[in-house]
């Protein structure tokens, strides 16, 4: 039995792409740090640290949560089932 709904119900972003935020917080390379003080754009977080980022919120979550500048920490190793990672293709 599904509790889910079909992807495609929403309008899709830039890249043909549909449902991209809120299933489940998804792990990213950068390290957890203060953000700089002054505006930037995909700016380079230190190369090493305690926490790793996640972001986009998890099914639980509210909507706001899942804004894309918002985050979440964990060691690298934490696991459970909200926290997941989204495998990606650079051409």
């Amino acid at each position: 039995m599904s509790h889910g709904r079909a992807a495609d119900q929403k309008r899709p972003n830039a890249w043909g792409l549909y449902d991209m935020r809120g299933n489940v917080w998804e792990w990213v390379q950068d390290w957890r740090a203060k953000y700089p003080a002054d505006r930037q754009v995909d700016p380079q977080g230190p190369s090493s640290g305690d926490f790793r980022l996640n972001r986009g919120g998890a099914f639980y979550a509210l909507e706001s949560v899942g804004a894309c500048w918002s985050r979440n920490q964990g060691p690298p190793k934490f696991r459970i089932d909200f926290i997941g990672f989204r495998c990606a293709r650079s051409f």
